[in-house]
Parts: structure tokens; C-alpha cells; sequence
């Protein structure tokens, strides 16, 4: 009887262990899928790990590729990405997640053509409604960046080489909840504020010449298909310049190479 009840446990232990690891490739791929569709960009990634022991969620290696045309093979890249969720949450809409660590973000920026490669991927970002069916949505307590880089290409006014510019520590709440945001903030939307508060903030960089960061300066009402409020609650203030950081204002075309 002994024999046959440890046999048994050993079997459901098995089953489980499998079920968890398929629940992790289902959310690689989804996340994956959905992220790539709403960006526009191919989006892929490592590795998923939902913990056994409490609500964590930890992406690995997640990376966004840049728009045709420009020659870095990453847009942005996210050392590991750490949620704190509830697991029933993972099924409602929008999906609450009680914090969202970014660790290592690196954004590459160059210029092509005349444009900028973070401002064509924002442009050619699809409206949320047209990203898939049922788009995913968060509603975000707080969103960290942490040992962030901003990595800058030659070819911008007064940058003969490249530079790469290390971003401080930054930290938004209420993402996804403000006025216009009941429903939460789709994946491009939290995308456009993680690549420009990055954007602006090597802006503010000293190391920076002073004739390049104008064009580092963001408005991504200006080049966003549509209004960026879904993404207010304290992150208003930094979309708007009332954040310590500058107002973005009417940012000036770069010139052609």
C-alpha cells in the first residue's frame, strides 16, 4: 500500500512539474506574440519563470527588435524583467501587477534617413484596438528602471563616436490608471514611456554634446498615434516635462546624412 501511494505521489509530482514548465513555454509564447503585435516590432524572449512559491513572474533576455532600415539589431533590450502578480490576475483584464522591475533596459539610438529609429518605432506602432483581438492590458502599481543605458550611435549632430550614457534609477507609479485609462495601458503604451523617459533622461546627460540633446527630447503625443493619457496617474507629469524632467516641446527634424 506504501509502495503504491509513493508511486502515486511520484506520478502527480511529475504531472505537475511538466504542467508548470508548459505554463512557462505558453507564457514565453505569449508574451512573445502579443508584444510583437503590438509593437510592430519581432519581439522575442529567453525564458518565462512563474515562481512556485508566490506571485513573481521573471522574463529573461527580452528583446525588441529596431525598425527596417537602421542597423542596430535591437531597438531595446531588458536584461530581466520582474513582476510581483497574483497569479488569478493573470487571467482578468486588465491584468493588476503590484510592481514591474526593469533590470538592465539598454536603448540603442541612431538615425537614418533623417529620422530617428525610437521615433519610427513609435510611429509605426499600430492603435491598440487594431494590435490583436483582445490586446493584453496592465494596470501597473509601480514600474522601476534600474542600471539602465542609453547607447547612442555616430552620425547625431556634434557625435563623431559612440556613447554610451548610463541612466539613474527611475521609478513611475500609477501606470494605467489615470483619467482615459480604465481599462489599463496596452504593452506599446508601457513600450513608448520605458523608451522615452530613457530617451529623456540621457537628454539631461553632461556627457551629452550640448546641440544633440534636443533631439533626444520626446513628445509622445506628437509622434504617438494616439493621445498617451491611457498611461497617467503619476506617469502623467513625466510625459508632459512636470516630472523634473524637461518639457519635451516640438522636437527639431534632424538633418539628413
Amino acid at each position: 500500500m506504501r509502495r503504491t501511494l509513493r508511486i502515486v505521489l511520484v506520478v502527480l509530482l511529475a504531472a505537475g512539474a511538466i504542467a508548470w514548465f508548459s505554463l512557462d513555454r505558453i507564457l514565453k509564447s505569449t508574451i512573445e506574440r502579443e508584444s510583437t503585435a503590438s509593437l510592430q516590432l519581432a519581439t522575442t524572449l529567453d525564458h518565462a519563470r512563474l515562481s512556485l512559491l508566490g506571485g513573481k513572474l521573471n522574463l529573461e533576455e527580452l528583446h525588441i527588435a529596431s525598425p527596417k532600415g537602421f542597423s542596430a539589431p535591437h531597438l531595446l533590450e531588458l536584461g530581466d524583467v520582474n513582476l510581483a502578480v497574483k497569479y488569478r490576475q493573470l487571467r482578468s483584464d486588465p491584468i493588476h501587477v503590484q510592481s514591474l522591475t526593469l533590470e538592465r533596459p539598454r536603448l540603442v539610438i541612431e538615425q537614418s534617413g533623417g529620422a530617428l529609429n525610437f521615433k519610427k518605432a513609435i510611429e509605426g506602432m499600430p492603435p491598440s484596438q487594431g494590435a490583436s483581438e483582445k490586446p493584453i492590458k496592465l494596470v501597473i502599481d509601480e514600474l522601476k528602471m534600474e542600471n539602465a543605458q542609453v547607447v547612442i550611435h555616430p552620425g547625431l549632430p556634434g557625435l563623431r563616436q559612440e556613447i554610451t550614457v548610463l541612466v539613474p534609477a527611475i521609478t513611475m507609479r500609477n501606470v494605467g490608471s489615470g483619467r482615459g485609462a480604465k481599462n489599463g495601458a496596452a504593452i506599446k503604451d508601457i513600450a513608448i514611456l520605458v523608451i522615452t523617459a530613457l530617451a529623456e533622461k540621457a537628454a539631461q546627460s553632461d556627457s551629452l554634446p550640448a546641440g544633440l540633446r534636443p533631439f533626444l527630447h520626446v513628445d509622445p503625443g506628437q509622434i504617438a498615434k494616439e493621445p498617451v493619457k491611457a498611461l497617467q496617474g503619476e506617469v502623467g507629469g513625466l510625459l508632459e516635462g512636470k516630472s523634473g524632467l524637461p518639457a519635451a516641446g516640438r522636437t527639431p527634424t534632424p538633418p539628413k546624412r
